[in-house]
């Protein structure tokens, strides 16, 4: 079987969504074996940090949390789209999703996942235009994985204008699974078929959950 963890490992000092006040991850030890017969661990992190699911309670104030997500999306078949010829900046218009098409669950690599730990992992990288994100959403995507950090334009967020990540507000109003800061995507091949499996931790109330995402290949007969 080939089956690939497209998972970021949870680990202190590791990126946080790029902004100051978003909690670090700090994983420390309550306990040891030595001291109190086992070893037990204290974690610290926010509902996005490394690779995670967001629910619409993100952006939408009565929107639905994490543990009452559809999970019959979270687990199936998966199109895999190359994007790995988007450079920093590029926008996802419609005539791009044209090209490829639509499907119920769609994973986007850009191949972004290989700056993760460095300045440019959130300095413009590639995003999708608000045409586009309706276009897919019209067509019948339900499950959004990507291996950059939003769908929306990092440079561009206004929160003061009201312009803050509307790609996000339209995809979570419409209760699309949404999975960000895929790690690994240079194993999939856009030729071949997969099955993907994204669940987050059921954490009530939260607006997002770190999920653990695996991926395989399906050999048609």
């Amino acid at each position: 079987m080939n089956l690939y963890d497209l998972t970021f490992e949870i680990e202190t000092g590791m990126p946080t969504c790029g902004t100051a006040w978003h909690q670090t991850v700090q994983i420390t030890s309550m306990g040891t074996i030595d001291e109190v017969g086992r070893n037990t661990q204290r974690i610290v992190l926010g509902s996005h940090s490394g690779t995670h699911m967001d629910a619409p309670y993100h952006f939408i104030p009565e929107g639905t949390t994490i543990e009452s997500l559809a999970i019959n999306y979270m687990w199936g078949p998966v199109k895999v789209i190359d994007f790995r010829d988007k450079r920093q900046g590029d926008v996802v218009t419609v005539e791009d999703i044209k090209r490829v098409g639509v499907a119920e669950r769609m994973l986007f690599a850009f191949g972004w996942y290989h700056h993760w730990k460095t300045e440019k992992y959130y300095a413009g990288f590639p995003y999708f235009s608000v045409e586009a994100v309706k276009y897919l959403i019209a067509g019948g995507m339900r499950f959004m994985a990507m291996d950059t950090p939003s769908p929306d334009d990092g440079s561009a967020i206004s929160i003061k204008d009201g312009e803050d990540s509307p790609n996000h507000k339209i995809l979570l109003e419409e209760k699309i699974v949404m999975v960000e800061y895929l790690n690994n995507t240079d194993v999939l091949d856009a030729e071949k078929q997969y099955e993907i499996v994204a669940l987050p931790m059921k954490v009530k109330g939260s607006d997002g959950s770190p999920a653990r995402v695996l991926i395989r290949e399906v050999t048609v007969s």
